[in-house]
């Protein structure tokens, strides 16, 4: 269930903010601008993603810097942004600033979408206790967060677009099933991941690689000891370092999936109830960074042979290539979920979800940790589209498990709200909303698609 809006309201309100490619069918040659911006903090600050360490004592120095990275698209009619911050999670008011920001940086709302990497190791944000205590960091991400976009703008630029999909096996289920067919917590090499590490380069008119967008599907959690209270960006941050080498003078950035159930796979062994996680066999940083390299390898060899153009037929010439139309769009909402105490109830769990339309790939956020089975699904149910699934997109927080987990039971399951059918309607909106930017017209001739 979804209604229309003419603007953001509060969370509980159902919203719909939606665009094609511009209020014309011609969409044309595309610029993309980039932006990173340092978002460290500059003074110890309460961290957010382990319980164990609440109450307990702010940070104590800086393991790697945090960033927040701008990828602005635009077609001549209209513009699209990706942004991305190695945080925890952002509230719903930071979220009406940035879409406030996009707009006067001449992007429609809608055509936002904005992911935080989960890392466990960034500061507490706009959730009471200690993020109060965080005031002077919020003031200092809200500054350099919101001037992303003008920068972004400022660096437009003629540009091609490449798209591929590589594997990497970094991750692990991490619950863990005992005889009786329930999960608890730990390494589960049985249960299936999501494999995928999609990369969208852009490249300039001399085919130079300026950046990559590439993402993966799990926890930002590889540590244990002394960097339990160091800042740091974890295994995102070691994988664009690899990328950023194999590529010198591009910009990479991460975009996390749908990894709401997947740790890395960097265990130790254990007793009679298997290896655990998060138990660091050598130097701690050299095993965080050794899982972050093993993605940012994946990155570099997915892209081994160029990969297919972004719209597919896109003429071979860079020259001509350049001047090829590139359609925009994007549509974010909020949908009502039903309650896990009463299925029939539907107005319980407004969840965020939105869609973006880069020439023909399609990438689609929810809110959330969304486990990874339903990410898997939702690019299943396309199969002859470009379709990019990811997490942790717009804000907030919350479990999202699919139906198939709940006589499972375990963490991720006791602690969502929301019945087992929401993984239809979640799945269902994903289509939808892909399948409503899909009918925006490209040219009087389509452009046939390409796989990877």
């Amino acid at each position: 269930m979804h209604h229309q809006l003419t603007a953001p309201s509060a969370a509980a309100a159902a919203l719909r903010l939606t665009a094609t490619a511009g209020q014309g069918d011609q969409p044309g040659p595309l610029r993309v601008g980039i932006a990173t911006a340092d978002i460290t903090p500059e003074a110890p600050v309460w961290l957010r993603g382990f319980a164990g360490r609440d109450n307990v004592k702010p940070s104590e120095g800086i393991a790697q810097r945090l960033l927040a990275q701008c990828a602005l698209f635009d077609n001549g009619e209209t513009r699209v942004a990706l942004v991305t911050f190695d945080l925890c999670g952002i509230s719903y008011d930071q979220l009406l600033r940035l879409r406030a920001a996009a707009q006067a940086a001449g992007i429609p709302q809608q055509h936002l979408m904005v992911n935080v990497s989960h890392t466990h190791f960034g500061p507490r944000l706009g959730d009471g206790g200690h993020a109060q205590q965080n005031g002077e960091y919020e003031a200092l991400l809200a500054e350099r967060a919101q001037a992303l976009f003008a920068a972004a703008a400022a660096n437009l630029q003629p540009a091609l677009l490449d798209f591929t999909v590589g594997s990497c096996t970094m991750g692990c289920s991490r619950r863990r099933l005992d005889e009786e067919g329930k999960a608890n917590w730990g390494p589960e090499p049985r249960k299936p991941i999501d494999l995928d590490v999609p990369v969208l380069r852009v490249l300039d008119g001399e085919r130079q690689v300026r950046a990559l967008l590439f993402g993966y599907s799990c926890h930002p959690t590889t540590t244990g000891g002394r960097l339990m209270f160091l800042v740091g960006s974890d295994y995102p941050g070691f994988a664009r370092e690899w990328v950023a080498a194999a590529y010198p003078g591009a910009e990479p950035i991460f975009v996390q999936g749908c990894g709401g159930d997947i740790k890395p796979r960097a265990v130790r062994p254990g007793g009679q109830r298997g290896a655990v996680f998060s138990h660091m066999l050598l130097d701690e940083r050299e095993s965080k960074a050794a899982v972050g390299y093993e993605l940012g390898r994946a990155v570099v060899a997915a892209t081994a042979v160029p990969p297919p153009p972004v719209p597919a037929g896109r003429p071979a010439e860079p020259e001509e290539a350049l001047k090829t139309p590139v359609p925009l769009g994007g549509i974010a909402e909020i949908v009502s979920l039903p309650s896990k105490a009463d299925p029939a109830v539907m107005g319980h769990y407004p969840w965020h979800m939105g869609a973006l339309r880069i020439g023909d790939l399609y990438i689609f956020g929810s809110q959330g940790e969304v486990l990874s089975a339903i990410g898997m699904r939702v690019k299943a149910e396309m199969p002859d589209l470009r379709v990019w699934a990811n997490g942790y997109t717009h804000w907030g927080g919350g479990y999202f498990a699919p139906a198939a987990a709940f006589p499972e039971g375990g963490y991720e399951v006791n602690n969502m709200g929301f019945a087992p059918q929401a993984e239809d309607i979640l799945v269902g909106s994903a289509r939808r909303l892909i399948e409503e930017l899909q009918s925006t017209p490209i040219h009087a001739a389509p452009i046939p698609r390409c796989h990877p």
